[in-house]
């Protein structure tokens, strides 16, 4: 059986804070509120399976296994390093915060989770929790006993097409009125610091990791020394009618840049030599082709493995196709 690019179905999840305009895109008949599905996954919670050609059915951790050469590469991780998602808030998330690999690794068995939000869609006024001003450890302990945590969370606007770059132990919220994709390290750990104050449907509030987000916060000068954002971090790579091609972040876990097709072919080499890339389709409709395998139709919220097999690929569109890639 031949290596070639490989789609995903999407897997739904089920959200307090989730809506309904994702649902419509992916097709989805459920009447609960979804606000996550993730496109790419192989951690062991929810793993994605294939939808084309004659490897539908096997799951992502099976393909790494049977052919880690060509979908795992040098990885980080010994499964796919990489969980990219589509998230909906139709209400505000709770602030949480995510460990370092380091501390992950110790006390939950998992890895740290580092993450950013490409922002497909914002309300007018926008806006996530991004950062926070505790001095110290005691100081947001204080705030915890006394309910003042909102007092000391810092707040950031955002826009449609930003990039926000989150890096582990970053404290953090998306609220209400956003839609993006996330592409972050495969792990799923999350200490959540503050909820809101509200309730689950048995009248319960969701728990909290409040020794734990204290063990992994950054503080006082360390914690300002976080860039807000990255929109400086962008540079454009290629700009001509028939496309753009625009790097959007690099870090130690990934790449990420994103393309806008317009009308024509636009040839890629792998992200990076000996590994896969990723293709997200944010928006549009095009197709996926190169040498050795069959064409790949793309559409919005499909999402794309190519295996390091495969040296340059095209992707082409007659209308206006616009996508994000990722490697490592």
């Amino acid at each position: 059986m031949m290596v070639y690019p490989v789609k995903f179905a999407p897997l739904s999840h089920k959200r307090i804070w989730g809506g309904s305009q994702l649902k419509e895109w992916f097709g989805e008949t459920s009447e609960e509120k979804i606000g996550e599905y993730w496109v790419l996954s192989g951690h062991p919670s929810s793993t994605s399976t294939v939808v084309n050609g004659e490897l539908t059915g096997k799951s992502l951790v099976e393909l790494t296994e049977m052919y880690p050469d060509a979908y795992l590469g040098q990885s980080q991780q010994k499964r796919f390093p990489l969980l990219i998602k589509f998230l909906e808030a139709s209400d505000d998330l709770s602030v949480q915060i995510h460990p370092s690999d380091d501390y992950a690794q110790i006390h939950e068995g998992d890895y740290g989770k580092t993450e950013a939000w490409y922002i497909l869609d914002a309300d007018e006024g926008a806006k996530i929790n991004y950062g926070h001003s505790f001095t110290d450890r005691a100081h947001y302990l204080e705030a915890i006993r006394d309910g003042k945590v909102q007092d000391y969370l810092n707040y950031k606007p955002v826009k449609q097409d930003q990039i926000v770059f989150v890096p582990a132990q970053t404290m953090h919220a998306l609220l209400a009125g956003t839609v993006l994709i996330e592409i972050q390290q495969t792990s799923d750990v999350t200490y959540r610091v503050y909820d809101w104050n509200r309730v689950e449907a048995d009248g319960k509030h969701r728990e909290l990791h409040i020794e734990k987000a204290a063990d992994v916060m950054r503080y006082g000068d360390e914690q300002q020394e976080v860039n807000l954002g990255t929109d400086d971090r962008r540079y454009m790579i290629v700009d001509n009618d028939q496309v753009t091609h625009e790097h959007l972040v690099t870090c130690p876990y990934f790449i990420i840049e994103k393309m806008i097709v317009r009308d024509g072919l636009h040839t890629l080499q792998l992200g990076k030599v000996g590994n896969p890339d990723v293709l997200v389709v944010a928006d549009g409709a095009g197709e996926l082709s190169g040498e050795g395998f069959e064409p790949v139709l793309l559409k919005k919220g499909d999402t794309v493995l190519i295996p390091s097999t495969v040296g340059a690929y095209q992707v082409s569109s007659t209308s206006e196709l616009r996508l994000l890639r990722t490697y490592y």
